[in-house]
């Protein structure tokens, strides 16, 4: 269920299968069809949870949503990511990842000069990462689709 109110009660009565949990919501996003405007409300709901997770597993989970809702439900550009842009240097490599591509999908120019320095990251995969993140808004801003 792609529901701010689901996602509440998931947190409310933290359980040891949270992730797992999350993962089905992931897979809801990945292979359902749920409301647009639900998904872009629930999507900045997850944002907010994510930058403030303390547990590596659950905040890899909720990036794990937001990547879903942003590439298969098309909404990275109904989501305000400056929250996200902000706190990119405390996250570790893995969840860094993802957050990287997110802003590359929400397209936004603002963003350009935060995901730069990651082209100097000694991690390859960062590097990478950030590479096609700003491919992602370049060809945008080219007057692409």
């Amino acid at each position: 269920m792609i529901d701010v109110t689901y996602l509440e009660r998931l947190f409310l009565n933290r359980r040891e299968d949270l992730h797992l949990r999350l993962g089905d919501i992931g897979d809801l996003l990945e292979y359902g069809n749920p409301n647009r405007n639900d998904v872009i409300t629930f999507t900045k709901y997850v944002l907010e949870l994510a930058i403030a997770e303390e547990n590596f597993e659950v905040k890899e989970s909720l990036f794990y949503l937001l990547m879903n809702a942003v590439t298969f439900q098309g909404v990275a550009r109904n989501v305000e990511w400056e929250p996200l842009a902000d706190v990119l240097p405390t996250l570790e490599d893995a969840i860094l990842i993802y957050a990287l591509t997110i802003l590359g999908f929400s397209k936004n120019r603002k963003f350009i000069k935060v995901i730069e320095p990651y082209l100097h990251s000694p991690n390859d995969s960062i590097r990478e990462t950030a590479a096609e993140a700003l491919e992602e808004i370049n060809y945008y801003v080219e007057g692409s689709p």
